[in-house]
Parts: C-alpha cells; structure tokens; sequence
C-alpha cells in the first residue's frame, strides 16, 4: 500500500475529483473520506464502483473528534500519511456563524487530529486566494498580512483558519493550496455547480435580447481556474518535497482581465459583443433588490470580484512546477468548453446556486 489518505469534504466537488486522480496515480493506497450525514447518500453513489480500500466515514469538522467515535479515530490516526482538509463553507452570502464554524472551528478540529497522526507526511490544507480581502496591489505567496478588510465573511473565516493552520508550519508537513475562483474541467466542462462566472453566463443569457453592458469599467484581472490544474497540481506539490512548508496561489500567471473573459464568455454564449457600459453603482443597487438579484441570477455579492485591484504572485508555483508539465492553460483556450457545458445543462437544478 502507498499511501493512506483521509479527506475532508467529501463528495464537494474537487474531493471528488482528487479521489479520482490518487486512485489513479496510487491504486493500492487506502482512502478514509469524511461526510456529513445528509450527504451520506449522494456519497455512496459516486463510490458505488470503488473497492474496499475506499472507506466513507459519516462525521462532521464542526464537532470535537471530527464527530467519529474515539476508537474509530484512534485507529485510522495510525494509518494516515496524508490529510487533504477541503471541507468548508464556500458561500459569499452566508453568515458569520455558520462560516466561522465550518472554517475556522473545523479547521482548528482537523489540525488537533492531523497532530495525532504519527505517520502523517503532509496536510494539505485548501485555503483561497482570497484571504487577501479588499487589499490591493502584490499579493504575494509566502505570507499572510492581515488586510484592512473583507467583502464577506468567507474571506474572514478563510483568512483566520489559514492563519492558525501557519502556526503549525514549523511543527507539521504542511502544503497550503490557494485557489482562484474555481471553473469546470478544461478539457470536458465538467462541473457541479454554476456559480462564479456561471452567474455571468446566466444574466447573459436572460438579457440575449437586449444590448449587452459591461459591469462598471476596470482593468482587474479575473482569476478563473479549471478543476483539472487544480487537481494536477495539487497532487504534485502534496507529494513532493519541494511543495512542504509553502503556500501556493493556484491560478493562471496571465490570468484575463475582465473585460476580456467578459467578452469572451458573451461572444461564446449569444454570439454578441457587450456594447455599452453599466456603472457599477447602478449595477449594486440593481442586485440590492431581491426579486431582480434572482431573475438575473447573479448574487449582489459577486459585484466586488468586478473592481478587485490586487495582483495575485505565482512564482513560488510556477518555480515548483517547471519540467512536470504542468501549467494553467489560457482561459482563451477552454472558455468555450465551459460555455457548451452550460448551454447542455442550464435546466438542471442541482448545478444552480442561486
């Protein structure tokens, strides 16, 4: 056997395409994936198909112990060599309890089992880029200051469980993994849910029969990441020696303006170009108004991705991938993957969120 990995927040999205990818690369390793109650079912279903070295456990990160019974814990604390903690509470709207339970009380619950674990060889904690907040100008990789403030308590609770996950840098093998703003697969589309610039592709779609306006005017970069790198690179630098004791912003080192995926994204969805420009204070006001927030389909919230001057640094991450082969591809390049996953499944109700 390998490895034995255990894995937070299964079955989200990018915990189950890691298991995916780890089964691949390592399939005589042994995975522990952790649940919730309610999604027990959804889980069971997408391992239908895998063998008995693959263990669902039915727990909760909010809780002491993880929610497992202490011999449970006890037992697979002895064989983990991996953790992958990737359960969080990834909402721009919710509020300040539920976040600060999720992502910083679960995250400190993970660390105090990780401690235990007298195999370990890396925790690989998943934070995001945007633990920035509203700072501007250089975001670099190698540090974490404290920004003057947050647009949501995403951020907050973001920035505050990678903070007290750098405490322990010294102490464990640690790999933190920064995303941008998460899209489907680059080569398929794949996703499974529409939020981030689906929300963008939504209020084109409702107003195709109008002339179409850009959001304020900005030179901001979006930072737009296919799940595939995300993947791929994540599992590089949690097993190789170069990726312990860092901090990586996982995006695209020529990451598009917004204007420019705007126009992209419009041209590939209702092959029409954007021709006038909304300011965005009217924009803002327009989304404080429920009714019209959800027939757009784009949360209020979304808006200050629109205007977010910071430059996100990616040296230490292209360093430490050059000769694997691995690197972001251009948004130019699998924009119209995503635009055709879209348009296939924009009926389906379990991709909204919102």
């Amino acid at each position: 056997m390998e490895h034995t990995y255990f894995i937070t927040g299964f079955p989200g999205f990018i915990a189950t395409k890691l298991l995916e990818a780890l089964r691949h690369k390592y399939p005589s390793s042994q995975f522990y994936l952790l649940t919730l109650k309610q999604e027990r079912k959804i889980a069971e279903q997408k391992l239908k198909d895998c063998d008995k070295n693959t263990v669902l456990l039915e727990g909760d990160i909010t809780k002491e112990g993880l929610g497992l019974p202490d011999y449970l814990r006890r037992e697979i604390a002895e064989k983990i060599t991996h953790c992958i903690h990737l359960a969080a509470l990834y909402d721009l709207t919710a509020a300040f309890s539920p976040s600060y339970s999720c992502n910083v009380l679960g995250t400190e619950h993970v660390i105090k089992f990780v401690k235990g674990c007298k195999n370990i060889k890396r925790f690989c904690y998943f934070s995001t880029a945007y633990v920035s907040g509203n700072e501007k100008g250089k975001i670099v990789e190698s540090c974490l200051s404290e920004p003057a403030g947050f647009r949501n308590y995403y951020e907050q609770t973001k920035y505050e469980a990678e903070r007290m996950v750098r405490m322990y840098i010294d102490e464990l093998p640690i790999t933190i993994i920064r995303p941008g703003i998460i899209v489907g697969d680059s080569k398929t589309g794949v996703t499974i849910k529409f939020d981030g610039p689906y929300f963008m592709m939504r209020f084109l779609r409702r107003l195709s029969a109008l002339p179409i306006p850009y959001i304020g005017r900005t030179t901001s970069k979006i930072h737009l990441v296919p799940v595939d790198f995300i993947v791929n690179a994540s599992i590089f630098l949690m097993h190789d020696k170069r990726g312990e004791s860092k901090t990586y912003h996982l995006l695209s080192p020529s990451s598009p303006n917004i204007h420019d995926a705007y126009t992209l994204i419009c041209r590939e969805l209702i092959d029409k170009k954007p021709s006038w420009h909304l300011p965005r204070s009217i924009a803002d006001r327009m989304l404080s108004i429920s009714f019209i927030s959800k027939w757009l389909g784009v949360p209020r919230e979304t808006l200050s991705y629109f205007s977010h001057e910071a430059e996100y640094d990616t040296s230490q991450l292209v360093q430490d991938l050059e000769g694997t082969g691995i690197a972001c591809p251009p948004f130019e390049e699998y924009v119209p993957v995503l635009v055709r996953y879209y348009k296939e499944n924009a009926a389906d109700a379990s991709l909204k969120r919102y």
